[in-house]
């Protein structure tokens, strides 16, 4: 299976999509993912209508997907995808999560996302 993990972008046609951490490394323990494409930054729905109280809490933790790096770093080499790549907008985050995996000794690959998101149907 390929998996795509994203919070906003639409899948793509033949990828299984995962929206949050726990989707994506439920899918990561099965085995049978053999390509994995990753964002980087999880976006607040509806950040607008937040206390502001609760919107900075949300700024000093701001949530990723860098679980599922750590995840992949962990994985028995049999069990992990052979493609791995990010498609973040944002760069920083995707050179720390390729830090994660170089550091495990696995290599990936980065695809500039874009800021300008089509949204799937599926969108919370």
């Amino acid at each position: 299976m390929k998996l795509y993990v994203d919070d906003l972008r639409k899948c793509p046609e033949g990828w299984t999509l995962a929206r949050n951490n726990t989707d994506a490394i439920r899918l990561l323990s099965t085995g049978y993912v053999t390509d994995i494409s990753v964002d980087h930054d999880i976006c607040v729905p509806f950040s607008g209508e937040l206390s502001d109280s609760v919107r900075k809490r949300l700024e000093i933790g701001k949530e990723t997907f860098q679980p599922v790096a750590f995840y992949l770093s962990v994985m028995p080499e049999a069990m992990r995808p052979t493609v791995i790549k990010f498609h973040t907008a944002n760069p920083d985050g995707a050179a720390k999560m390729m830090s994660i995996l170089k550091a495990a000794g696995i290599d990936s690959t980065y695809e500039q996302g874009s800021y300008t998101i089509e949204a799937g149907e599926d969108v919370l």
